[in-house]
């Protein structure tokens, strides 16, 4: 059996020959960017040890730098840590996108004007897909596999899609892609269609309506492709299978309703679950009741099917580490390229982190407690082990070569004026006319 740090070092290996341009200086940055506890700017990490080089490399790797995309994206699913856990047979995988805000970067193209909360203005910036396996219960480590911008003439769910497809071309193992209400439509869920091994497990809006079995055929006109209406807030009809369970300790009504289907998507068909948090009174413990659709078999057990969906929430707990800890909003970069590349490094960086968790004991402050899961494989979080990363990575070193003498730069020619760069308007996704920055008082 290969030790922990053996696949760690393996991995920086097949990680550097990724890097197809100024690998080295990419490298070393990544590097600095695993160690530094708050980053303020791309630029700031040169003055880390990690960094051996000046600060101009910076941003000359992340303008001239070039990442294989698609070869580190079959590297991170295969690094996932074969200790991941599973549910019932599957393996958890959780798709969701994650917004960075750029209203000041009017020198970035293709920037979009992004929903945000209900609260809250909308404002522009560019929206980011992200799929990872859920590797841990109890614990909000994540195994990054795909990453990918959501362009201007594309939406979460084709991306979404895109990714999925890719997944399930990697082996045959059951896989179960979980995602928020925003993934409930027949755009996401029409490649789960085709897709043996793979099912989706979404939320439903309390607004949405799906329709049962159609009725048999007559022999007049058409075939009928609904039958009965099934409104989310009012079902209105007898659940197929109601049960009571303790659940993260609480008490929960299960209520399952079979073959059901949307509207645009009649050729598949799931289970509707309706979950209800119960008070120790009976009655409900939030407003509404959480409802889910599910395109896998029947015979799950329908606790585990819930279990799947509670268990999306560490994607939501790997976002807010990547902005909080590895600067994935820190960088104010006006070239597409690499403002991605920046977003991969983010992404690859945590990836390294997941890797060390069993090679490493994690520094606990104080006042703070370590994870109470003794014996299980990650018991340390992940800004835990990011503290005692240094030590490991001054033991095994890196693949980058050291930097080598060079010359002092002539710098511009006198003569040379640059021209201003051209600005972009912010994109909206919908069929109003796209509006300046002035226009929408930014």
């Amino acid at each position: 059996m290969t030790k922990p740090t053996d696949l760690f070092i393996q991995f920086r290996e097949q990680l550097y020959s990724c890097f197809t341009q100024r690998a080295d200086a990419l490298f070393d940055l990544m590097d600095a960017l695993m160690q530094s506890e708050h980053i303020a700017s791309p630029v700031a990490l040169s003055q880390l040890p990690a960094f051996r080089r000046k600060y101009s490399s910076v941003y000359d790797g992340l303008s001239e730098g070039r990442l294989d995309e698609a070869a580190a994206q079959k590297l991170l699913i295969a690094s996932v840590p074969s200790t991941a856990q599973t549910i019932s047979g599957y393996e958890v995988h959780v798709v969701d996108a994650t917004s960075v805000y750029r209203p000041e970067a009017e020198t970035l193209s293709d920037r979009v004007l992004l929903k945000s909360e209900a609260s809250e203005p909308a404002r522009p910036g560019q929206a980011y897909s992200m799929l990872a396996r859920a590797v841990q219960e109890g614990s909000s480590w994540v195994a990054p596999e795909a990453v990918q911008r959501i362009g201007s003439a594309q939406t979460a769910s084709q991306v979404a899609g895109d990714q999925v497809r890719v997944l399930a071309k990697q082996n045959t193992q059951r896989k179960v892609v979980v995602g928020d209400s925003g993934y409930a439509n027949a755009v996401f869920l029409a490649v789960f269609v085709l897709l043996q091994h793979v099912v989706a497990l979404v939320r439903l809006r309390s607004n949405q309506t799906l329709y049962g079995a159609p009725p048999p055929y007559i022999g007049h006109w058409r075939p009928k492709k609904h039958g009965p209406c099934f409104k989310v807030s009012n079902p209105g009809w007898t659940a197929d299978q109601v049960c009571t369970i303790e659940l993260l300790g609480q008490r929960v009504t299960l209520s399952a309703w079979y073959n059901l289907h949307f509207k645009k998507l009649a050729t598949l068909s799931g289970l509707v679950l309706r979950v209800v948090f119960l008070r120790s009174d009976g009655t409900s413990r939030y407003k509404r009741p959480l409802v889910l659709f599910w395109t896998g078999p029947q015979d799950v057990p329908l606790v585990d099917v819930c279990r799947m969906y509670l268990w999306r929430f560490v994607i939501e707990h790997f976002f807010r580490f990547l902005k909080q800890h590895l600067g994935l909003t820190s960088a104010r970069l006006t070239d597409l390229p690499a403002t991605q590349l920046w977003v991969w490094l983010c992404v690859l960086a945590y990836t390294q982190l997941v890797l060390a968790a069993p090679c490493v004991t994690g520094i606990v402050p104080p006042w703070q407690h370590r994870n109470p899961s003794v014996g299980l494989p990650f018991i340390d979080t992940p800004r835990q082990v990011q503290r005692a990363l240094p030590t490991l990575l001054g033991t095994i070193g890196t693949p980058a070569a050291s930097p080598g003498p060079a010359g002092k730069s002539p710098g511009r020619s006198r003569d040379f004026h640059p021209k201003p760069r051209p600005r972009y308007c912010i994109i909206v996704k919908s069929k109003k006319q796209c509006k300046t920055s002035s226009q929408l008082n930014l």
